[in-house]
């Protein structure tokens, strides 16, 4: 398997994984970060903290003396840096990064690779009704990542008793090609560190009839029932089927841990073995109440 929650890579140092945390000081940083937190203290994973100086801002030309004005930016990086270690739950292992970069993007790709991260961690900004904040970076990073990108929902972790080592990990289960690889991350990662996983499918009944309807979660039933075989004896599995109206409405219907997260496949349109969000899956961040880990199209 590649690099995911739980496999070691090329750059983990002294036998740990490590995270990747995209950190840029603001609001969805922190949640990334308090996300990344939680899923080191679960996976025995190290953290490095990423700050992307984007080197045209940093050299801008309305600037009196550019030079300064550079040195400023980066200096004031460093303090939010240090600002961040403190926010690391105390016995994580974690390194502060600063680089150059001509794109924010290719600046935190280059650095997974470098470091040998098997995770990205960013904050969507979605959650509690709330689509996801669309930004350059958060966009190219879900469509283009060549490992599995992590993203923290709205206020994640502030007061809300998410900070703690997940209690379960859930997967989506789908009937379409890569499906069980997803499946099988989820199993891996599971089996690591003894956690129960939850297998989950959602059915929207939006523009269906009632026999359209039954058949959907016919389909849905038999694709979690098959998902739970192929775990077998190699995990702790419960099955979930939320179904309504509208995917809003069909995500209410699931009895979320909030100490969990929900890991999807990448849609049919990834290139290769890398991310890419769906349409589906982008329209359930906005009701999702806990994060979401977008695993890679296989090759």
């Amino acid at each position: 398997m590649s690099a995911g929650l739980s496999g070691g890579t090329a750059g983990a140092a002294q036998g740990r994984t490590r995270y990747l945390v995209a950190y840029a000081a603001d609001r969805r940083s922190k949640d990334a970060l308090a996300l990344a937190g939680v899923l080191a203290r679960t996976f025995d994973a190290a953290l490095d903290v990423v700050y992307i100086v984007h080197e045209p801002s940093a050299r801008t030309a309305h600037q009196p003396n550019t030079a300064d004005f550079a040195a400023h930016v980066r200096d004031q990086a460093r303090a939010w840096l240090e600002e961040a270690r403190d926010r690391v739950p105390a016995g994580v292992p974690v390194e502060l990064h600063l680089r150059d970069a001509a794109s924010v993007t290719a600046g935190v790709l280059d650095a997974a690779a470098e470091l040998g991260s098997a995770l990205i961690v960013i904050g969507s900004g979605s959650g509690s009704g709330r689509p996801l904040v669309a930004s350059p970076v958060v966009g190219a990073l879900l469509h283009a990542s060549p490992v599995p990108v992590a993203m923290a929902p709205r206020k994640y972790g502030a007061g809300r008793g998410e900070t703690g080592p997940l209690e379960e990990l859930a997967c989506a289960v789908g009937t379409r090609p890569g499906a069980q690889q997803v499946l099988e991350e989820a199993v891996e990662a599971v089996g690591r560190v003894n956690l129960p996983l939850r297998l989950v499918s959602l059915v929207d009944l939006a523009g269906h009839d009632r026999a359209a309807g039954r058949a959907a979660r016919q389909e849905a039933e038999q694709a979690l029932q098959d998902a739970a075989a192929r775990v077998g004896e190699r995990g702790v599995v419960r099955t979930d089927v939320g179904r309504g109206k509208d995917l809003k409405h069909a995500a209410a219907r699931i009895d979320w841990n909030p100490r969990s997260v929900l890991l999807i496949g990448s849609s049919r349109l990834a290139q290769g073995r890398q991310t890419f969000l769906g349409t589906t899956a982008a329209r359930l961040l906005a009701h999702l109440p806990i994060p979401m880990i977008v695993v890679p199209r296989p090759d």
